[in-house]
This record gives C-alpha cells, sequence and structure tokens, in this order.
C-alpha cells in the first residue's frame, strides 16, 4: 500500500536530494512556524522546489511534484533568524497542495511575530498555517547499482568538467589527478548516498532535478547526470572557442 502523510513544505528555488545535508536559515514567519511545528511534533518537513509551470496562489509560489522529506537537526537562534540542518531522507510525490491560511503580503524590512499573524486567522480557520502543506506519497528507495567501471567513468569525467572550469575562470594550476583523487575519496566506492550527493552537486536545472527525484531505478538518476554533464561540456567549450576567437 502506497503510504500519504502531509507535511509541511519549505519551498526554495532549488531542492535538496536524500543523504544530503544543507544548512538553512529562516527569518520569515511562515517558516519559523513551520520549524516550531517540526521540533515540536518531532516530524520532518518537505524540502522542494517551486514550480516554473503553476502560477502563484494567494501570492505564494508552488511546489513542484517531488521533493525530499528533511529532518531538523541543530536549531540555533541568531537575533531574529533560526539556523538549522537539513537532514535530507526519503523522496515523495505531491498529490496535493494545502494552501496557507493567509495570502501573500509584503511586510518590509520588519516581519511580524508569528502569534500577531495566527490571530488574522485562527478564528476563521483553526486548523490553518502561515506555510503550504501538502499531502504526499512517499517513494521508494532507488533500486539497482551502477557498475565499478561506469562510475569510475563518470567521475573522471567530472574531474575534468572542473578542471576546465577552474583554467578559464581561476587560471590556476589544479591538477585532473588531484581533482580525481578527491572525488574518488569523496565518492568511492559507488552506493546510492553517492549517487544523490553526486546528483546535488552536477544537477542546477530544476527540470533535471525534478528527474532525478522522480526516478525509479539508479539508471535513470546516472543518465540524467551523464546528459546534464555533456549539456555542461558543450557550453564551456562554446565558452572557450568564444574566448580564443576574441583573443
Amino acid at each position: 500500500m502506497t503510504q500519504t502523510v502531509k507535511i509541511p513544505l519549505f519551498v526554495l528555488p532549488a531542492g535538496i536530494f536524500p543523504t544530503v545535508e544543507e544548512p538553512l536559515r529562516v527569518f520569515e514567519p511562515r517558516y519559523k512556524q513551520m520549524l516550531d511545528d517540526c521540533v515540536l511534533d518531532g516530524k520532518p518537513f518537505g524540502y522542494i522546489t517551486h514550480s516554473n509551470d503553476v502560477s502563484d496562489v494567494n501570492g505564494w509560489t508552488q511546489p513542484g511534484n517531488y521533493g525530499v522529506l528533511c529532518d531538523v537537526k541543530n536549531v540555533e537562534e541568531q537575533g531574529t533568524n533560526l539556523l538549522f540542518t537539513a537532514n535530507g531522507t526519503s523522496r515523495f510525490e505531491i498529490i496535493d497542495v494545502v494552501q496557507a491560511a493567509l495570502p501573500s503580503m509584503p511586510f518590509g524590512d520588519i516581519f511580524p511575530t508569528v502569534d500577531e499573524l495566527v490571530e488574522q486567522y485562527h478564528e476563521s480557520s483553526p486548523e490553518g498555517k502561515l506555510y503550504l502543506q501538502a499531502n504526499v506519497r512517499i517513494v521508494e528507495e532507488i533500486e539497482g547499482e551502477i557498475s565499478a567501471e561506469d562510475w569510475s567513468a563518470f567521475l573522471h569525467s567530472w574531474a575534468q568538467h572542473i578542471v576546465d572550469v577552474n583554467s578559464i575562470l581561476r587560471n590556476d594550476d589544479l591538477g585532473i589527478e588531484d581533482m580525481l583523487l578527491l572525488l574518488e575519496e569523496e565518492f568511492l566506492p559507488y552506493d546510492s548516498p553517492s549517487l544523490w550527493q553526486v546528483a546535488h552537486a552536477v544537477l542546477d536545472d530544476a527540470a533535471d532535478r525534478q528527474q532525478a527525484l522522480r526516478s525509479k531505478d539508479c539508471h535513470e538518476v546516472f543518465k540524467t547526470l551523464q546528459d546534464a554533464l555533456k549539456m555542461k561540456n558543450a557550453q564551456l567549450n562554446f565558452i572557450r572557442t568564444f574566448n580564443e576567437h576574441d583573443d
């Protein structure tokens, strides 16, 4: 049976992947409320990229289709900000979105407190929240395994790309051997956490990240990685040719 749960949503331009940890800072009342709820209830939230295909609702940016459940770790206060670490666990697919109790409002530089905003809706919507929520389907862990040969070849190609980018931007002597050694120490031998960690580092495009999150097995994720790296190399070759033409 498919497991479904109702979760808070943390909607950002980018996203996260399973096994990835990311430090975050919140200052908006809606996300302060979300963080308080997660800590008090001991429950995760959904970290998800925003959708480019769905219009805003009541001024709030809407989420994409796939995200990652995250546990809250290491909460600290820093002035009016809350700092914490998002620890990515399981993937999820959104079934339907539960909209926030209040529309988006321009606050300027000074935000009202959570309690002040809750007072505006608690009578008409006692179960409402300042943040978006969603009913989601938990996606099963990724299946399959990338061969050691294919994984090593990809790491070598990625290392070469990093060196090539560095030579254009910084013009220093970062060598392929040193870069490859760093990547191999971090991501060998192959396992699914390594695949997700590499995806988090390599995939910049929101559509690629969504494609990786919806993948049923590791080979689908790996193909997305390979295609993304080919595109990066093509863009780099264009820049290199343009620079040579200027010279």
